[in-house]
């Protein structure tokens, strides 16, 4: 595998460890009211889309060779982003409330 693809992959995998994190949280709020059968049944059906998405345009990018290295960069991708809305996401939504108390007054 050529050196640009591989930093390509590196580089998808990362952004893609973000993506998976913030759709995860998208989906633990979409099913925590439902009744314990439509949680496991979206649950699955949300992780074979997600799989399937990142082994489709990981086919489309290095024709679909998937190297660990490559799950430990999503994996990587997934924890930073873990951590920037723990850490970020306080300020963020203070921030934001400050700016919609100043246009209300």
């Amino acid at each position: 595998m050529d050196y640009k693809v591989q930093i390509v992959s590196f580089i998808f995998s990362f952004i893609f460890g973000g993506f998976f994190y913030y759709t995860s949280l998208l989906n633990y709020k979409l099913i925590k009211h439902m009744t314990k059968f439509w949680k496991y049944f979206v649950s699955i059906i949300y992780i074979v889309d997600v799989t399937l998405l990142y082994v489709l345009i990981m086919f489309k990018i290095n024709y679909g060779v998937i190297h660990v290295y490559f799950l430990l960069t999503l994996f990587l991708g997934f924890i930073i982003a873990s951590f920037f809305n723990k850490k970020l996401g306080s300020h963020v939504k203070t921030f934001i409330l400050e700016r919609i108390s100043k246009n209300l007054k």
